[in-house]
């Protein structure tokens, strides 16, 4: 059997448990060598912000999502195919496409061929607040995640943070890191960046109301940030977005 045949099968197989996880509350999705995807449950659908699984294969998580979303997703995903190592329980707060956020757990694993080999990888991702809840190095963290998911849409201060985690800023700051690599503030900036990028792609609101619904109450303040991470401004985002999709 090549190469080619044996990947085929590898995909059927594939195929076959993404069909298991369509019934249940968790997300499924397989990428080849090349971080394309290959395979995934209608879970998925509603972070790529798509009606059809066919809209996907194929493609990477750059076609869907901001770049420094996706680059932060690659860069796991080559760590599982070049190293051969999986990523357990990462967690993100992702936005769907009903412009909520949430928490997700995700694991990601190897798939080998027949000489051991790495031919690509699948996932697995859940909700925390519908499947289980995740261990933290200091359990005191879970408040902070509540705290940020139900306020995505106000100001949030790094003492607001510490307030409602009863921790000093040195504290919080530390024990954020080990789970996040990243600062609390950092990591609310990112997710708000994400969900503004997903609101200008897929929703009418104008860019006042989605600079609100993203926690930012100062519009120069969210082009600042938005053209710092995206080297764009919003509006030139959403108007590049919509002459793709007239394009398309």
């Amino acid at each position: 059997m090549n190469f080619e045949e044996l990947l085929n099968t590898k995909i059927n197989s594939i195929n076959f448990t993404q069909k298991l996880f369509e019934r249940t509350n968790l997300g499924f999705f397989a990428k080849n060598k090349e971080g394309k995807i290959i395979s995934l449950n209608s879970f998925m659908l509603s972070i790529y912000a798509v009606d059809e699984k066919s809209d996907v294969l194929g493609k990477n998580d750059f076609d869907f999502l901001p770049a420094h979303f996706a680059q932060s997703i690659t860069k796991d995903d080559f760590y599982v195919l070049i190293e051969g190592k999986p990523i357990i329980d990462k967690i993100e707060m992702v936005p769907f496409i009903d412009f909520k956020t949430y928490w997700l757990k995700t694991s990601k694993y190897p798939i080998y061929d027949n000489d051991n080999n790495v031919v690509g990888l699948i996932g697995i991702t859940s909700k925390l607040t519908e499947h289980g809840e995740y261990t933290f190095k200091n359990k005191k963290l879970k408040s902070v995640l509540n705290y940020m998911q139900q306020n995505i849409d106000k100001k949030i201060s790094l003492d607001d943070l510490c307030e409602v985690a009863l921790m000093s800023k040195t504290s919080l700051l530390r024990h954020f890191k080990e789970d996040f690599q990243i600062s609390p503030i950092a990591y609310l900036k990112k997710v708000r960046l994400h969900l503004a990028c997903n609101m200008l792609r897929n929703s009418d609101k104008d860019l006042t109301t989605i600079a609100y619904s993203c926690g930012y109450h100062d519009q120069s303040h969210f082009n600042k940030d938005f053209k710092s991470v995206l080297n764009e401004t919003p509006k030139k985002y959403k108007l590049r977005h919509e002459s793709l999709n007239e394009s398309n």
